[in-house]
């Protein structure tokens, strides 16, 4: 067998275990329900067969956040358009758009997501927290950016960021298990919120305090 093959099939069979674990999740079921060889019977391998792959279930459990992780990045960074080319209204439309897209199409990754962020696991929490950070750097480069622009004071941009991240993740919590006229519903709430949320940035930028 060439090294070649022998690296599809290892890929293969990750990705086939990892499935089984989503599958497992599916139907309602939580990461600190499942165990390794229960993930292994549904995924149709040997336990042993598993244990090559992941050592223990926290592996495990790490290999399926980082992929949500993953995906949620990509789905925030799609046709992402700095605030300055498009302006901060589109701009917060935009990434309400591109955020309950993600909860549509990936819902068991973003619920894992939600319950491992307050988990027991630190390793589970951390990886969750740096893949969050990510998105509030990003958010505030794009307020620092669109504020020099417009020759404006300097706001909080990490803050308002930080802010506006935990906002995005309540209306994901919201989205959950509602029709689709109430997604359209609460994304368009999200817009105005993070509308008032940069207004009040503005404000505190002028010395506003209350």
């Amino acid at each position: 067998m060439t090294e070649t093959l022998r690296q599809k099939q290892k890929k293969e069979t990750r990705e086939r275990i990892l499935g089984a674990a989503r599958q497992l999740m599916a139907g309602g079921r939580g990461l600190d329900s499942l165990g390794l060889r229960e993930v292994a019977r549904e995924a149709g391998l040997a336990a042993t067969s598993l244990y090559n792959h992941f050592p223990d279930m926290e592996a495990l459990g790490l290999a399926l956040i980082d992929e949500a992780c993953f995906r949620l990045r990509v789905a925030m960074s799609e046709g992402r358009r700095s605030m300055i080319e498009i302006g901060p209204r589109q701009a917060i439309q935009e990434l309400v758009g591109r955020f309950g897209r993600f909860i549509l199409s990936n819902e068991g990754e973003f619920r894992l997501l939600l319950q491992q962020r307050l988990g027991r696991s630190r390793r589970y929490r951390a990886r969750i927290h740096g893949e969050l950070q990510l998105l509030v750097d990003e958010l505030a480069e794009d307020i620092r950016s669109v504020v020099a622009a417009q020759g404006r004071p300097a706001v909080p941009a990490e803050r308002e960021a930080e802010a506006a991240v935990s906002l995005m993740f309540g209306l994901g919590v919201a989205m959950l298990d509602v029709s689709p006229a109430r997604r359209e519903e609460l994304a368009a709430n999200a817009v105005e919120q993070l509308a008032i949320l940069a207004l009040g940035g503005r404000r505190w930028a002028q010395g506003e305090r209350l």
